[in-house]
């Protein structure tokens, strides 16, 4: 059987839309891992248009929206219908998000604008990572390597090079006493 894949539409059918307990659809979309709440609506596919709207000020690839026929983020604000607010407090809760909306913009434009100017310094992060990616894998390389001898010296029992007082056994006994103890179970004489 092939493995199943998980969708990211709700049980509305829209990526980002939800259905409240009042009959309303919601729509929120997550923003540098925070959720932002975009409103509330009469219909899904309000809120669905609400989502792309939030999709393409986002930047976002055009798979992840609900309607990818819309062509710009003018014609997905345009088509976007402002939402409903119950209260004061829903109100205020949609400002911040808009709030959270309009920073994540700057952030990203500043981004993109300090990666157009200093193109050396994107060279230079990338080669860091790829050093710390290659040192990482060395060190655990070397560790799987001492791990192997202490294990091989282990298992040579008396005939170890190893002096009593090494250090090393340290390691050994640390790592092979949980096998070497008996569990609760095994310890219980029930005769």
């Amino acid at each position: 059987m092939p493995p199943r894949r998980r969708t990211n539409h709700s049980n509305t059918g829209f990526t980002g839309v939800r259905l409240r307990p009042g009959g309303c659809f919601a729509a929120e979309i997550s923003a540098a891992g925070v959720r932002v709440w975009l409103g509330t609506f009469n219909s899904k596919e309000e809120a669905a248009r609400a989502y792309d709207a939030a999709v393409w000020r986002f930047a976002r690839p055009c798979h992840q929206m609900n309607f990818p026929e819309v062509s710009s983020l003018e014609e997905a604000t345009f088509l976007a219908p402002v939402p409903q607010f119950a209260s004061a407090a829903e109100e205020r809760h949609h400002r911040q998000g808009q709030r959270r909306i309009t920073i994540a913009e700057v952030d990203e434009q500043f981004m993109a604008q300090w990666r157009r100017e200093h193109p050396q310094d994107m060279v230079n992060m990338r080669n860091f990572w790829k050093e710390k990616q290659v040192e990482r894998r060395a060190k655990r390389v070397g560790k799987r390597q001492r791990r192997a001898e202490y294990e091989a010296e282990y298992a040579k029992g008396d005939a170890s090079a190893w002096s009593p007082n090494d250090e090393r056994w340290l390691y050994i006994i640390s790592t092979t006493a949980s096998e070497d103890t008996p569990s609760d179970d095994e310890s219980i004489d029930w005769d």
